[in-house]
């Protein structure tokens, strides 16, 4: 999630099961929301435990049914429905075409396939700030106060993916296609380390003289921006405010985009030349997908206006609704070159060459893409990203995967819903009974 913390810290291989808070001591947001990951992950585990991968309550308050298919609409029921042990709930029938968590192109890239199609749900979480969700400010603060808060919303996306034609076990077919779609497998894998630069200031003040890294501390977000393999272009962007530094846009003039604030401070205040992307609900509805396809290029600052809170880039950016909590996040890297998205180009290198195929960020942290089995390449997703933290004491980033590491998000979870071809529905939900309880 692109929220502005110091450091993401929960692991379910460790075991914990609560946060302690000691006396006197500094309090942190790492220790806070460790505790609220960790209580939603045993929460969610022994759901799942219970109900199975996928299953909601059984009679009228079991969810997601799929009935009326027409040639480019269905019906989907109001209703609960569990998938691997997160709650989602449809408080009231809709449609494809209408559903109320997606963006959908019902008359190109999202109309439905022809034949027969397996229809699926779709679940994963997002992070909500008050420019999204104007609500969550508390106007007492003040209109230009600091946020003092953020959330997780649950999204749910009722999708649809056509099944092969021929004989083929569709009951077989269903469950490894689900099973492929939520795995985490082949996205990327990820090594980072610090070396320390030729260029790096040796004031002892600045970091320990044998630092590697050099910089504050940071919290750093490697988040891929264009996916497929790095022949078809996949590309990257890094931050290190794990992309949490965004101005709300107010109005746009073609390249001209007037926003709220040009910063709050001189660690969040937006310069020439660095670059930012456009983003409204549907594109962070859509984030794996990027909308329009493949993830809209990134844009370049060339002016700044204080007095009026204008940036003019070196393009206008892509069209966005200004009713759909428009902003510019701002990225930190430099592509080079002529860089088609204004990212930087995905390059593997073998996990055995030790000092080839790394990428310098910036104070001495290099990352690097590792390539699968016998140097095939990975197949990278739009959105997925890596976040590392750097620590000016240490002099060194705190990264504890040294063979690499998958990405730590975005995880999509799944669940098939039905199988429809031409009028004929085939349910695939799941339904678990309730207990029945007994008075004293």
């Amino acid at each position: 999630m692109h929220g502005d913390f110091s450091n993401i810290t929960f692991s379910p291989d460790r075991g914990y099961s609560a946060v302690f808070d000691l006396q006197g001591r500094v309090g942190l947001d790492a220790d806070r929301n460790e505790q609220t990951a960790i209580l939603l992950h045993q929460l969610r585990g022994a759901l799942a435990d219970l109900m199975g991968p996928h299953a909601g309550p059984a009679g009228p308050g079991l969810g997601f049914a799929i009935t009326d298919p027409a040639a480019a609409d269905f019906t989907i029921g109001a209703g609960r429905y569990y998938v691997d042990g997160i709650g989602v709930g449809d408080s009231a029938e809709t449609t494809y075409a209408k559903q109320p968590h997606a963006v959908l192109d019902v008359a190109g890239a999202d109309k439905l396939p022809r034949g027969r199609y397996l229809v699926y749900l779709k679940v994963w979480e997002r992070h909500v700030t008050e420019v999204e969700d104007p609500r969550l400010h508390e106007p007492a603060l003040g209109l230009h106060h600091p946020d003092t808060s953020s959330r997780a919303q649950v999204v749910w996306q009722v999708r649809a993916v056509p099944v092969p034609a021929g004989e083929v076990s569709l009951e077989g077919w269903v469950e490894e296609w689900i099973a492929a779609a939520a795995s985490m497998d082949h996205k990327g894998v990820l090594q980072v380390r610090a070396r320390r630069p030729q260029d790096a200031d040796d004031d002892p003040c600045a970091a320990p003289s044998d630092a590697g890294y050099t910089g504050e501390n940071q919290l750093y977000r490697v988040e891929i921006r264009s996916g497929g393999t790095p022949k078809d272009g996949a590309s990257f962007a890094w931050s290190r405010d794990n992309g949490s530094v965004i101005y709300p846009i107010l109005a746009t003039d073609g390249p001209v985009v007037q926003v709220s604030g040009l910063g709050r401070d001189r660690h969040t205040t937006l310069e020439i030349g660095q670059w930012v992307e456009a983003v409204d609900d549907a594109v962070s509805l859509r984030r794996e997908l990027g909308w329009p396809r493949p993830a809209a290029p990134l844009r370049q600052v060339v002016d700044l206006d204080v007095e009026l809170s204008t940036v003019t880039l070196d393009a206008p950016p892509p069209a966005i609704d200004l009713e759909g909590h428009p902003y510019l996040r701002r990225w930190d890297h430099t592509p080079p070159g002529k860089s088609p998205d204004g990212a930087i180009p995905v390059t593997e290198a073998q996990a055995a060459r030790k000092d080839m195929g790394w990428i310098p960020l910036e104070r001495g942290i290099e990352v690097r893409f590792l390539a699968g089995e016998r140097g095939k390449p990975q197949r990278y997703r739009t959105g997925d990203y890596w976040v590392f933290p750097a620590r000016r004491t240490l002099g060194d980033v705190i990264w504890h995967h040294p063979q690499g590491s998958g990405p730590h998000g975005v995880v999509y979870h799944y669940a098939p819903l039905a199988v429809v071809q031409g009028e004929e529905v085939t349910g695939w939900r799941t339904a678990f009974a309730l207990p029945l309880t007994h008075g004293l």
